[in-house]
């Protein structure tokens, strides 16, 4: 009977041990798979800055295009943000900036395909049309943001106005309160 437990608890060790083990070796691979997808988007973020700095304006123009997408989306998702997060009034906003990201993602795409067309005329004749498409969704993406900048001076306008209605009745109860109370002598 002692070394049935015996056997019975050796492999209850070893089996806790398998599936430890198991599960930190897991956890390590699947660490380094999402650090490596960090890695490789930060190097694709490198060689786009780099890009739209070289003095062919074949090689510039759809990565200064790019860029200025992934800025404008950048600005616009961080307005709704903000605007939630005070409670202004956003209506349907985020919808059509998801929208708007769908479109900047899908014009970067063919953006890249541009970029890789080995005929200089059509990569330029190609990165030229897709310019203003993106100066269109760029344009969208500010309107929103004014917009969203628009409802948050209402709300604000609004917050003055009921703040000073309401200051100003206090102002006029409390001289009314000092001119019939406050000149009374204590009794």
């Amino acid at each position: 009977m002692d070394s049935f437990i015996e056997i019975l608890a050796l492999g209850v060790g070893i089996l806790t041990a398998t599936g430890v083990g198991t599960a930190v070796a897991g956890w390590v691979v699947v660490r380094k798979v999402k650090r490596s997808r960090i890695l490789q988007r930060a190097a694709g973020d490198s060689v786009l800055a780099a890009k739209s700095f070289a003095p062919d304006k074949a090689v510039r123009e759809p990565a200064r295009l790019i860029g200025e997408m992934r800025r404008s989306s950048r600005a616009t998702r961080g307005a709704i943000e903000e605007a939630t997060r005070h409670e202004w009034p956003v209506g349907h906003l985020p919808q059509a900036a998801q929208d708007l990201d769908r479109a900047m993602l899908s014009l970067e795409n063919q953006l890249r395909i541009a970029d890789r067309e080995p005929n200089r005329a059509l990569k330029g004749e190609w990165t030229a049309d897709l310019a203003q498409q993106a100066r269109a969704l760029d344009e969208l993406s500010a309107d929103l943001r004014r917009c969203l900048l628009q409802s948050s001076r209402s709300v604000d306008q609004l917050q003055l106005e009921q703040a000073s209605s309401r200051l100003t009745a206090e102002i006029s109860a409390m001289q009314s309160w000092r001119s019939s109370y406050g000149s009374r002598q204590a009794w």
